[in-house]
């Protein structure tokens, strides 16, 4: 990991907690239960958002290709029930490193996959370690939520940060087969 990976990692993983505890309260009082979160960053994984889903958004529950279409999963205040983008400093600090270490570095011969790489490898380190966090927070039932990270034009991302950030679950399983169906 890069040192400014290394010097924000914290940050990354106390924005997590705060917001997903925040959608979590919001959806327990509202008698949901959330099955899924993901952090979906653009190509360069320089800015993102958190987005859950939970079983009442879905209209069908036998659906299971809809239930995991990351791009569907509800990420706004439109019905009073979500929390603002607390991830908005955070990209801000985000599209800074872009600017003022991670583009000199691609211009000047680094290797953008690899940069990109090591962005995604940011995010799941951080997932990963915020999970840890809420599961001794909120308890032990966040360890079946599945938490995922999803970049556009890198398809691949969302199945193998799953497989790294998550315990084996029922959902888990159910998340791997319908994206190992699909790819």
């Amino acid at each position: 990991m890069e040192e400014w990976h290394k010097r924000n990692l914290e940050k990354l993983i106390s924005r997590i907690v705060d917001q997903f505890s925040y959608l979590y309260k919001k959806c327990t009082e509202n008698n949901d239960e959330i099955y899924g979160m993901t952090i979906h960053a653009h190509s360069f994984c320089t800015t993102s958002y958190m987005a859950v889903a939970a079983h009442n958004q879905l209209k069908k529950e036998e659906d299971i290709e809809l239930k995991w279409q990351l791009d569907e999963w509800v990420i706004t205040v439109d019905d009073g029930m979500y929390a603002d983008d607390f991830l908005d400093q955070f990209n801000k600090d985000m599209r800074e490193y872009f600017g003022d270490i991670m583009l000199p570095k691609i211009q000047n011969g680094a290797d953008e996959k690899e940069e990109i790489e090591k962005n995604i490898q940011f995010y799941i380190v951080g997932m990963k370690e915020a999970k840890e966090s809420l599961v001794n927070i909120l308890g032990l039932e966040i360890e079946n939520i599945v938490f995922i990270v999803s970049v556009d034009e890198h398809p691949d991302v969302a199945l193998r940060s799953a497989l790294a950030i998550n315990v084996d679950s029922e959902l888990l399983r159910e998340f791997v087969e319908c994206k190992s169906e699909n790819s």
